[in-house]
């Protein structure tokens, strides 16, 4: 099935459940294009050896189009999308946990700013290396917080309460600095 220049190849199951999109095509890859950078950064820092970026991020489109008629808009459509994303990503992680040896980044496709010297380039690298050795929920809190969003936001969309959140990030911050 294509949907405006994405290719999407669908379960048998997921095509049948799809029979009455909540919006068309154009829109739905209107709100991709808008927002394919939590989308990406989600892929890439979940994608394994087993769980390649490409499929990733394919399985959090389709949860996104399926999962547009139950978001009812009381929070920003980017924190749904965030929270879809990752939820897509820690459930394809466990369906295939038995399967995953390695964790695999391919640094040389995120989106790096050419703005920046080497140094930076070099400090940001090893920044998303050390994240990639946390836990999935760990690397889900830790990039909302680095995306700016609120305590309140993070524990909206991961569905955690504020202290927890408070309390994850201190604990992140450490784990992140000693093992700088």
């Amino acid at each position: 099935m294509k949907l405006s220049g994405l290719n999407l190849h669908l379960t048998r199951q997921n095509k049948q459940i799809m029979t009455s999109p909540p919006i068309n095509e154009r829109d739905f890859a209107s709100i991709i294009n808008q927002h394919s950078r939590i989308i990406n950064k989600v892929s890439y820092f979940y994608a394994t050896d087993k769980l390649p970026f490409d499929d990733l991020r394919q399985e959090i489109h389709v949860n996104l189009w399926l999962g547009l008629k139950q978001f009812r808009g009381d929070s920003k459509i980017s924190t749904w999308i965030y929270r879809v994303a990752v939820n897509s990503a820690l459930m394809a992680l466990r369906s295939s946990r038995s399967r995953i040896e390695t964790v695999s980044l391919d640094f040389g496709m995120l989106d790096i700013s050419s703005e920046i010297d080497d140094a930076q380039r070099e400090n940001l690298q090893t920044l998303y290396a050390l994240i990639n050795r946390l836990e999935d929920i760990e690397k889900a809190i830790i990039l909302l917080w680095l995306d700016e969003y609120s305590y309140d936001e993070i524990a909206d969309t991961l569905g955690l309460k504020r202290n927890t959140v408070a309390t994850k990030i201190h604990r992140i911050k450490d784990k992140l600095s000693k093992q700088i």
